[in-house]
């Protein structure tokens, strides 16, 4: 009632007011699987560390870059390690290297192919809007190969270097946000940002909405 009654307001005296979109808490079940793409070493953290905090025996990760920024191997071994560690830290069992170039994600799609997606129930990558080449990547891959194949996993967006304007769904994660922090601080070699401030802001702005302390947000595509 309360719906029709803004409608027939706004009707009435002329109003042309947008129409919010409802945004759900994502209810993972228990038998769910879920694989979550990173372009680059912290990208899982950042947009998805309180989801493997929560959910981490449920989730696979694979990491899509070797990090080797200009071809630099040491660079590569430094990142490939952090993120090891970072995956032991959160109790991820199954995680994995896919290793296309740095900067150059968009020339790989004969590796992501090769990736065995018949498993999960749910995909999560960088979304489109992303401002960053290689982030925008992986849902692009994705889409074609889900036709391809005729996937039943549903693609489902995070946020790094982006917001997204309408996410669909939420996660809670106030009660991990402090083992999100440590996973992010936990890669040494990119504290030239305080992405673990930024984000934790920025998730902290998103649970206003939903009455927590913290959420991360995601787009769930049907």
């Amino acid at each position: 009632m309360k719906k029709l009654k803004r409608f027939l307001i706004s009707k009435l005296n002329g109003f042309d007011l947008p129409n919010p979109p409802k945004i759900k808490k994502w209810e993972i079940k228990k038998d769910d699987k879920i694989c979550i793409l990173a372009p680059h070493a912290d990208d899982e953290v950042i947009g998805c560390g309180g989801l493997l905090a929560k959910y981490g025996n449920q989730c696979d990760v694979i990491l899509l870059t070797d990090g080797a920024f200009n071809g630099d191997k040491n660079i590569q071994k430094i990142r490939e390690d952090e993120f090891t560690k970072v995956m032991k830290f959160l109790k991820i069992e199954n995680f994995s290297f896919m290793r296309a170039k740095d900067t150059q994600l968009v020339e790989a799609y004969d590796l992501f192919e090769k990736i065995d997606f018949s498993k999960y129930n749910y995909v999560i990558m960088p979304h489109p809007f992303d401002p960053h080449k290689d982030h925008v990547v992986p849902q692009a891959f994705f889409k074609k190969l889900k036709n391809k194949k005729h996937l039943k996993a549903k693609a489902v967006y995070y946020e790094v270097w982006g917001t997204m304007n309408e996410p669909t769904n939420f996660v809670d994660i106030s009660d991990v946000v402090e083992i999100k922090r440590k996973a992010i601080e936990m890669y040494e070699s990119q504290k030239n940002i305080d992405y673990a401030g930024r984000i934790l802001g920025l998730n902290h702005y998103r649970g206003m909405r939903h009455n927590v302390e913290f959420a991360e947000a995601y787009t769930i595509v049907d």
